[in-house]
């Protein structure tokens, strides 16, 4: 009689330990780490340093929910969680129209702060923190979409409740080292849109990887300037 009790304290724990672990391992990139890095480094090299420590920030996530998920191995986490589930044909057109919009905007958004950058210019900078922040990107969603909503979905929380508790996460630890108030609502309108992505793609991350790791791939190492850059004002 008390299993379902014990079910939903277990899924609590998982849920606060991962919150804790993101504001923590991956909330700082956000504020501390841009500020020291451009201290000591190229504005090249920190981009890459800072998107380093993104993915070594959630690889530690995603290794501590492997281990919350009783051995099994990396590929079967991943599909539990959503990657490569099949999915709705119109949830994946609205994430790639997502991630085009998205990846523009991120984008143009560098002329706010460098009028003279060349948004055209292709280098092994760019493809390579393109592909690192992709990468990163689906780490991201890994944990923050499949993770949070599938385990707030075993304890029969509402799917409207999980897309906002999921963004709520999400925009708490892109912005409480560094707290600003449009950047908060930024992330949460983002989230729910990824969050809304993933149940209308039948729990897929296929359109959430669509509607994220593509805008990303457009707009690095842009992006990841403008976080050096908000960090400095």
């Amino acid at each position: 009689m008390d299993t379902p009790d014990v079910n939903k304290n277990t899924v609590w724990r998982r849920l606060a330990t991962v919150i804790v672990l993101l504001i923590l391992l991956v909330g700082p990139n956000f504020g501390p780490i841009p500020t020291l890095l451009s201290r000591h480094l190229s504005i090249e090299a920190s981009v890459i340093a800072l998107l380093a420590s993104f993915w070594i920030g959630f690889a530690i996530v995603v290794a501590v929910i492997l281990r919350m998920s009783g051995g099994i191995s990396l590929i079967e986490l991943a599909r539990s969680l959503g990657l490569g589930a099949p999915s709705r044909t119109a949830a994946n057109i609205a994430g790639l129209v997502l991630g085009l919009l998205w990846g523009t905007l991120f984008l143009t958004s560098i002329f706010q702060f460098d009028p003279d950058a060349n948004i055209a210019q292709i280098s092994g900078l760019r493809v390579l923190a393109a592909l690192m922040a992709a990468g990163g990107a689906l780490l991201e969603d890994l944990v923050t979409r499949g993770f949070l909503m599938n385990q707030l979905q075993k304890i029969q929380i509402s799917g409207w409740v999980q897309i906002v508790i999921s963004a709520l996460v999400f925009a708490l630890y892109h912005t409480i080292w560094g707290f600003n108030i449009f950047s908060f609502i930024f992330s949460v309108v983002y989230g729910l849109l990824l969050g809304g992505l993933f149940l209308w793609g039948k729990r897929s991350l296929t359109p959430v990887i669509l509607g994220h790791s593509l805008a990303v791939l457009i707009s690095e190492p842009f992006a990841t300037m403008m976080i050096f850059m908000a960090a400095q004002m």
